[in-house]
């Protein structure tokens, strides 16, 4: 999912994202920065930790098909959990 297709599922707009090695799983945590939220200009980092459903998850009809996003959370944050760099220093 690049940050276009996360801006549709969000109502937000995303300007870039924090890579690190630190961050394990990287598809499921993502750290993006936001510069606006339903037609508001914002200027926040944010962790977005994304679950997308497996084969079994279909399987046991936890899930309607694979790669279905069935949990989604996002907090704010100003650094970053996995590498601690102060992530307002990169905008």
């Amino acid at each position: 999912m690049n940050l276009r297709q996360l801006g549709e599922v969000t109502d937000n707009t995303y300007d870039q994202e924090h890579t690190c090695s630190e961050n394990l799983f990287p598809t499921a945590d993502r750290i993006v920065h936001c510069i606006s939220s339903h037609d508001v200009k914002v200027d926040s980092w944010q962790l977005h930790n994304i679950h997308y459903a497996t084969a079994e998850e279909v399987e046991i009809g936890e899930a309607e098909f694979e790669g279905e996003i069935t949990y989604h959370s996002m907090i704010v944050i100003n650094y970053c959990p996995f590498c601690g760099k102060n992530l307002n220093d990169h905008k």
